[in-house]
């Protein structure tokens, strides 16, 4: 796919797939750069794709981009679901205690990368793709390291 014919795709069929995106993530932010993600990554990848099968193309990259939108939205809101539930039930000083300990296996227990990820992420509640722009990382990379931190603080807190 050529720099032209992409042109042309993104002119035709945008207000589409970004219709499909907000359908799917209710969110007009996110559709949007779900679709400029897609085309600049289709931009310097510049895959083959069948004649005639482009519009197929891009709205099941959309769907599939969206998909992996919502399922790290879903990591996210189980893991502040979980917290609010257990600041329900906690002192204040138990809540102090719990932060200082939380704090410190950040500093001690986790890479680098790992607690600059989860501090952008749950620190500064940027988003992953500002995250992966900031540190240079991509997306996926984010997510890895915010399955690794949250998988290692809840097997070392939950002994």
């Amino acid at each position: 796919m050529n720099q032209a014919t992409l042109e042309t795709l993104f002119n035709e069929h945008h207000e589409r797939l970004l219709a499909e995106a907000r359908t799917m993530l209710y969110d007009a932010e996110e559709a949007r750069d779900v679709v400029s993600e897609l085309f600049a990554e289709l931009l310097q990848r510049k895959p083959a794709v069948e004649a005639g099968r482009e519009m197929a193309y891009l709205c099941q990259s959309v769907r599939n981009r969206c998909r992996n939108v919502l399922a790290r939205k879903s990591l996210t809101e189980k893991v502040t679901h979980l917290y609010a539930l257990e600041q329900a039930t906690v002192t204040e000083d138990e809540e102090t205690e719990r932060l200082d300990n939380l704090q410190k296996f950040i500093r001690t227990e986790l890479t680098e990368q790992q607690q600059r990820v989860f501090q952008l992420r749950f620190g500064e509640e940027k988003k992953y793709r500002e995250i992966a722009a900031e540190l240079n990382i991509s997306e996926v990379a984010v997510y890895k390291h915010l399955v690794a931190a949250i998988t290692r603080i809840k097997k070392h807190f939950k002994s």
